[in-house]
């Protein structure tokens, strides 16, 4: 944790590079959090990103008067490029903002900032998961700052929760309003506050996600039973898919800007077409499928009675805890890359990440990774690229489901332990059981053993 009361706790060069400077000031203007510093050597003031969530990869300085970025960061980002931007256009909007006090605050505890903010719905969403760790912490008292749309995601247990009113679109604004109304309630806290450091990235082991969305998530140890129905539940998003599903001809920058409403129209369809052909194909390899589509969309093109749909035009707090519990009642879920894969890869078995473009790197943050031992959370976390076929993704999706226990057999306690002292012939009555899952399954293809003929 970082000490922002009574004193910011932090010491860097200057940029003028002829002194060593301490923040003076600290303003929450948004997703941004600034530390002000005045040198007394160079005369002039500066704004620096405090070291927390994207801040703690991309702590850039700005010049006070120019709003020019000042620092040596050796990089250029969307991060970097949304501060000067936001410097640019700061502005003083008036924001919904809502105390929840739930508790006075201990005076042998230190009160902590837990700042969750942000232009993206997943990071914000990793930022909160953060809040487990110090919530458990015997020596804090917790202040939850998060925006209204994750507010139901709020574990219990903070001392205080701060709701903003700013939507995802807005978060990167610096708006002085909100940093004036922040550092007045400061004012009223004790002597001493910290600000949480946080990861944009939030370790799976740190948090529990039945906490969070109170989902208890799907039961790893019941895998093998529930393959009675095998449960797959696809992650839709309307502005991402896995591949060019219409031709240059049709969908280019020239008829998107003659027609987007009518060429959006007709790739919608035609995706949602392609996913029921997709799910057609996966029931004729698991005939006791029970297959969903999930996300956020109308439901003007609808689908078979056998496909579940769990689509919403937009967020509400029950739908989103409905659309938890699918997951949570899924082996496996899939999607394009993105927020939209974080509480369904959190409350799921299992996970396919279908990467569209040059995103491989990118793609690896949506895995909220459910660890088990690594050879094991290795398959069931799967990276594919966009390219792929309905009838490639089929058949890894048939085996990420029939033979994960095999995997298991081979990679995991109890089986490889030399010292787990196992009756001699375990491995073979366990693979015999493994064996037996195929019969839930249309086909033998992709079995490194085949079933013995008689």
């Amino acid at each position: 944790m970082i000490r922002i009361k009574p004193e910011i706790d932090l010491l860097l060069k200057c940029p003028c590079g002829r002194a060593q400077v301490k923040p003076n000031a600290l303003m929450l203007t948004g997703m941004h959090v600034m530390c002000k510093i005045a040198c007394k050597e160079c005369g002039k003031e500066y704004f620096l990103e405090a070291p927390i969530n994207a801040g703690a990869f991309y702590p850039g300085i700005l010049d006070a008067q120019t709003g020019a970025r000042v620092d040596d960061l050796p990089f250029d980002n969307w991060y970097l490029r949304g501060l000067e931007d936001a410097f640019k256009g700061k502005k003083r909007i008036e924001i919904g903002f809502n105390i929840e006090k739930n508790r006075d605050f201990n005076t042998n505890k230190k009160v902590a900032l837990l700042h969750c903010l942000d232009t993206t719905y997943g990071h914000a969403m990793f930022e909160l998961f953060n809040a487990q760790y110090y919530i458990d912490r015997p020596d804090v008292d917790l202040i939850i700052i998060v925006q209204r749309n994750l507010r139901w995601l709020v574990p219990a247990g903070a001392a205080e929760v701060w709701v903003l009113d700013v939507p995802f679109s807005r978060a990167n604004d610096w708006n002085e309003w909100l940093a004036n109304c922040v550092q007045q309630e400061l004012n009223r806290l004790p002597d001493e506050v910290f600000l949480c450091r946080t990861f944009v990235q939030a370790d799976s082991s740190d948090y529990d996600i039945e906490r969070f969305s109170k989902v208890k998530p799907f039961p790893l140890d019941e895998w093998d039973a529930r393959l009675e129905k095998p449960t797959v539940t696809f992650i839709w998003r309307t502005d991402r898919f896995w591949r060019e599903v219409l031709p240059k001809w049709l969908d280019n920058r020239i008829s998107r800007k003659i027609a987007p409403k009518t060429i959006e129209k007709i790739r919608h369809r035609v995706q949602l077409n392609w996913l029921r052909k997709f799910a057609e194909a996966l029931r004729r390899a698991i005939p006791n499928l029970d297959f969903a589509i999930s996300g956020m969309d109308e439901r003007n093109q609808k689908f078979p009675d056998w496909i579940k749909d769990f689509r919403y035009p937009k967020h509400e707090d029950h739908t989103a805890r409905e659309q938890c519990l699918r997951y949570a009642e899924s082996h496996l879920v899939m999607g394009c890359n993105g927020s939209s894969l974080i509480l369904p890869g959190c409350h799921s078995g299992a996970m396919i990440d279908i990467v569209p473009g040059d995103q491989w790197a990118v793609s690896a943050g949506s895995f909220a990774f459910r660890k088990t031992d690594l050879g094991d959370t290795h398959y069931r976390y799967t990276m594919v690229p966009a390219e792929i076929t309905i009838k490639r993704l089929v058949s890894i999706t048939v085996a990420m489901l029939r033979d994960r226990s095999y995997i298991q057999m081979q990679t995991s306690p109890p089986y490889r332990d030399h010292d787990a002292g196992l009756p001699p012939f375990a491995l073979s009555e366990k693979r015999i059981q493994v064996q037996e899952l195929g019969r839930h399954f249309a086909s033998e293809a992709g079995l490194v053993t085949l079933s013995r003929k008689k």
